[in-house]
């Protein structure tokens, strides 16, 4: 049994996706599937549900809505692999193995990837399978403005994992396939400084140094027309390290094949 987060809220029984049914249910599920193995109260559960005004029904509705998640999980054959939902008082508990839910298994991916900073191969391996494992912006079939302030820890893990990503690569000299995507990413996130980091030292080891230098000018303008902040000093650095050709950013030596 698999549970998707990372993206629409899916469950999928082997290859079989399982009709989770409505909305509400979908969301039932997710929220005890991003706490699994912990109690999630009935009285959150129906604040997440009905953000404004729930209906005198609300409590009776989520108790409706686990009965018939357990019903799908049941006839999905979850009690095999040790899957169900348990009740304690007025709280919901997924009882599953965490790696059964992608936004765990994310997690999981990023702090073997963190101990594994001798060997950048395996490192940008590890980092590479996490970040596969979005397909969207978290519970994206599901969302609300409390749902999303929720997952605002996951959304900025995913950032920073795309973040070490890239450094790593730059780490190993592969500025150039690089470039796209961190072009992309300076677009998407302005305020991220180490996002520009990393494109103008792509761009200074791909032999473009005036694109990464107007590529600090425009990414100025924006921090302080938008934010009202000058670059940080690592920024600064850099600008002065690519103005005067400072060998110390060029390209890493290649690593020997094994």
């Amino acid at each position: 049994m698999e549970f998707r987060l990372l993206g629409e809220v899916e469950a999928w029984a082997g290859d079989r996706q399982l009709d989770l049914g409505p909305r509400q249910q979908r969301l039932v599920l997710a929220m005890l599937a991003l706490q699994v193995n912990r109690l999630v109260s009935v009285d959150l559960l129906v604040d997440l549900t009905w953000p404004e005004s729930p209906p005198q029904t609300a409590r009776h509705a989520i108790h409706v809505r686990v009965s018939q998640l357990r019903n799908i999980l049941a006839m999905a054959g979850a009690h095999h692999d040790g899957v169900k939902i348990a009740t304690r008082g007025r709280a919901y508990a997924l009882r599953a193995d965490p790696m059964s839910v992608d936004a765990h298994r994310f997690r999981a991916l990023l702090t073997a990837a963190r101990a594994e900073a001798h060997d950048p191969e395996l490192q940008a391996s590890l980092l590479r399978r996490a970040l596969d494992l979005w397909q969207g912006p978290p519970l994206a079939d599901v969302t609300t403005p409390r749902v999303e302030e929720l997952c605002r820890g996951l959304k900025e893990a995913r950032l920073t994992a795309l973040e070490e990503w890239l450094s790593v690569e730059l780490r190993l000299g592969r500025h150039e396939e690089v470039i796209d995507d961190l072009a992309d990413l300076v677009g998407q996130h302005p305020h991220r400084q180490r996002l520009l980091v990393h494109l103008m030292l792509a761009l200074y080891r791909a032999g473009r140094a005036p694109e990464a230098l107007a590529a600090y000018r425009l990414a100025r303008r924006r921090l302080v027309g938008e934010f009202g902040l000058e670059p940080g000093p690592e920024l600064q650095r850099l600008e002065r390290a690519i103005l005067r050709g400072d060998p110390a950013l060029d390209r890493p030596p290649e690593r020997p094949a094994t």
